[in-house]
């Protein structure tokens, strides 16, 4: 018997329309799924570029100086650095440097310019090693100078870029395996629904299924309809999937990404490849859910 897919489309549209609500539950079900899936996806490569990005400066640290530091103090401040032999070069960053810095970095963001009052930045120095296992050597050199700024808790402010790419990798790791977690569950969810859809809709055509069969019908030929619309729900959920992944990694990804100082955070080609990752999983959810429908009607 040849395949007819017109009317295999027709019978699976009209029976989503019959089973209209369990049809849009299951869609968005499967969306919201999907859209975690993305997410996480999303967030995870985000994450593992600002890490690689941060690697490359991994040998530096930023040491903040006081306010009211004279430039004897700032002088005297950089021979003591500079004498240190796993040090390879200090530059200082004055207030006004590190305000056109700043500037520079957030000149997309008008608002958070306009929420700078004069020039609260402080200067610093910028210190690389020669190699990064002398970071935390260095710095607790530093932690003696009297030069170096206090924060509220009394902690000297040397920012150790090593440290920052561990706590980057480390809530990337925790944000991959929690997602993939909450991902697994909403996708039984979807398949569940999608199967309940499937056999609702078998239930309500059981006589005309049972007709088709008296007149020859193949079971595939019965079944084809009913895998086309658990296909078809998930592919609609991957189509709204891809509309809130892309607005998201156009809005708030890409904020981040700004405010990291990392252009393309999360670039077209990963997006790309990110949907159609996103439509394969929900065709493979819809096709799942209608599979295990139909495996109980096997002779229906």
């Amino acid at each position: 018997m040849a395949i007819n897919f017109k009317y295999f489309f027709k019978e699976s549209a009209s029976s989503m329309r019959r089973n209209m609500a369990l049809t849009v539950a299951a869609i968005m079900v499967t969306s919201l799924s999907l859209v975690l899936l993305g997410a996480v996806g999303m967030m995870v490569h985000a994450g593992n570029n600002i890490a690689g990005d941060m690697k490359e400066r991994v040998d530096e640290i930023r040491v903040f100086l006081r306010d009211d530091i004279s430039s004897e103090e700032i002088q005297s401040m950089q021979n003591f650095i500079t004498r240190m032999s796993e040090v390879k070069s200090a530059k200082f960053i004055s207030k006004e440097a590190a305000m056109v810095e700043y500037r520079q970095m957030f000149k997309d963001q008008q608002a958070m310019l306009d929420q700078i009052e004069g020039n609260p930045l402080p200067a610093s120095f910028r210190v690389r090693m020669t190699d990064p296992k002398y970071n935390s050597v260095v710095a607790g050199r530093l932690e003696t100078r009297p030069e170096v700024s206090v924060d509220s808790n009394g902690k000297k402010e040397i920012k150790n870029e090593k440290d920052v790419v561990n706590k980057v990798l480390r809530v990337t790791s925790m944000v991959q395996k929690i997602g993939f977690i909450v991902v697994i569950a909403f996708g039984i969810v979807a398949i569940a629904l999608v199967s309940i859809t499937i056999r609702m809709a078998i239930y309500s055509r059981r006589k005309e299924i049972g007709i088709m069969k008296l007149v020859g019908a193949t079971n595939w030929f019965i079944r084809w309809p009913f895998m086309m619309e658990g296909v078809f729900e998930g592919f609609l959920g991957a189509v709204f999937a891809i509309i809130i992944t892309v607005l998201l990694q156009s809005t708030l990804i890409q904020k981040f990404g700004t405010a990291a100082g990392i252009s393309n955070l999360v670039t077209g080609g990963y997006t790309t490849v990110l949907a159609f990752v996103l439509v394969v999983f929900g065709i493979f959810i819809g096709a799942l859910g209608s599979g295990l429908a139909l495996r109980r009607f096997v002779e229906v």
